[in-house]
């Protein structure tokens, strides 16, 4: 069990390798030899060879004959236009945040994120400066929450919701599937300015600029005001306590007198999911300030804040939703 688990980051590049490099895509025709994959990827055939048999060996991938790939069922979703596609999430996974794992020993001795350390900067500011990573850092966000965004519109009713925030909202992702199935439903996104140009995009594409716009601002300073559901789609893992409690003030001061929240997080509970909870806690260490946290931390953390919770719904996936209501 050690050695597999002490082997992880080397199937973590080999992933990557065969993300950056688009290796599904190439195969989507059918099968190729390596020679090909090679020609095609600009690169060494026997290195590119090394990485695709010991992915193969791992279950990504079918060597069928010697040298010889083709995609299985995990291959799929390195898959571009797959719609459960992890492709951009793995090389989000594989570049800046890689590096910062690698560094956790500083973050362990310091409880400073070792992504400061090394970049100079903090993430947010990073993406600020680097438009490049904010789109691979908002694909990854948009295409990885897919299933998780449907599990969440199969367990929880928006229909007495008019107008809805989705605070932090990258994209609008999911303010915009709750939109496409509650059509006299109103939305805004609510982010950073780097967000703005992909949001817009993305309404565009989904026919509803008549019902959801884009707002630009921090969640520090305010939030949109007087709006009836104010959504938190994994923003508070990124912070610590005091800046979660501050996101969460300002949504109270905003929200409306019957207004509630939702907050959809990883919760680090006894379930089939706290391996994968525990492990992003640990990407949350190194890489900002936050933390992911027991649902009595999240009840704690709204006590202060002005919201009484109400329910928490398990979904099908590893993240849960939260609804709160104004007190």
């Amino acid at each position: 069990m050690l050695a597999k688990l002490l082997y992880g980051y080397k199937a973590t590049q080999c992933l990557y390798v065969a993300a950056k490099l688009n290796i599904a895509d190439h195969l989507l025709s059918g099968k190729k030899n390596i020679h090909d994959l090679a020609r095609t990827t600009n690169t060494n055939c026997d290195a590119l060879y090394r990485v695709m048999r010991c992915l193969a060996a791992l279950g990504v991938f079918n060597e069928e004959s010697e040298k010889i790939f083709s995609l299985n069922s995990a291959a799929d979703d390195l898959l571009s236009d797959s719609e459960n596609t992890m492709k951009d999430f793995i090389i989000l996974c594989g570049e800046e945040l890689y590096r910062s794992a690698g560094d956790l020993l500083y973050s362990v001795k310091t409880d400073l994120p070792a992504f400061d350390h090394i970049y100079g900067m903090n993430h947010w500011d990073y993406l600020e400066k680097h438009p490049d990573k904010a789109k691979t850092f908002h694909d990854a966000m948009e295409k990885g929450s897919l299933p998780m965004i449907k599990d969440i519109l199969k367990h929880y009713d928006f229909s007495t919701y008019k107008s809805i925030v989705d605070v932090g909202g990258g994209k609008g992702q999911l303010i915009c599937e709750i939109l496409s199935q509650y059509p006299h439903t109103n939305g805004i996104v609510f982010d950073l300015p780097n967000a703005e140009k992909f949001a817009e995009n993305y309404i565009i594409s989904k026919n509803l600029s008549d019902r959801c716009k884009f707002i630009s601002g921090s969640f520090f300073e305010a939030t949109p005001k007087d709006s009836d559901l104010y959504l938190l789609k994994v923003v508070l893992h990124d912070w610590d306590d005091k800046k979660a409690l501050q996101i969460l003030q300002k949504c109270r001061e905003s929200i409306s007198k019957t207004g509630k929240i939702l907050i959809i997080e990883k919760i680090i509970e006894n379930n089939n999911f706290k391996d994968l909870a525990c492990l992003g806690d640990i990407n949350m260490l190194v890489t900002l300030k936050g933390r992911e946290r027991s649902l009595d931390e999240f009840k704690h953390l709204l006590d202060i804040g002005g919201f009484k919770l109400l329910q928490k719904i398990g979904t099908n996936t590893v993240f849960s939703i939260i609804e709160a209501e104004s007190i």
